[in-house]
């Protein structure tokens, strides 16, 4: 089987996480394109985990799903303590609120592990931005 790149959705709802500033995380979903995938801890949002295979491209996008369809905008992505080679080209903006990046190989036995900070804008005029902290994978060798 080929190796599959990765793209991962944020979806929000602006206008509810607009009025229930101290709840977002009730409004916001992740997935990807990797049926496996998932939340680590069922209803614990900050715990989504994509596990991807190594040298291969992953995407994030956002969008909002609430019934005025605000422009949600990824402003940042930043990864903490990633492991050396975890990236061949590190996450960055294409221009239009998505980013992507291409993972480096992984030549251990296990997973390689790497927490990261999404940071967004849910496009709600006048809202502050909004960071969560999911996880990504690189699949070890086979």
């Amino acid at each position: 089987m080929g190796k599959q790149s990765v793209a991962v959705t944020i979806t929000v709802d602006a206008e509810k996480m607009h009025h229930d500033r101290a709840n977002f995380l009730k409004y916001v979903t992740f997935s990807d394109n990797i049926p496996s995938d998932g939340y680590d801890v069922p209803g614990d949002k900050t715990t989504f985990d994509s596990v991807a295979d190594g040298n291969t491209l992953i995407s994030w996008n956002i969008s909002d799903t609430s019934a005025r369809g605000h422009l949600a905008l990824i402003t940042n992505i930043e990864f903490q303590d990633a492991p050396e080679g975890f990236f061949e080209k590190a996450p960055y903006d294409v221009g239009d609120g998505s980013w992507v990046a291409v993972l480096g190989s992984n030549n251990t036995n296990h997973n390689l592990v790497a927490k990261y900070s999404v940071t967004f804008d849910s496009g709600y005029r006048g809202d502050a931005l909004f960071t969560i902290d999911p996880k990504l994978q690189i699949k070890k060798k086979e």
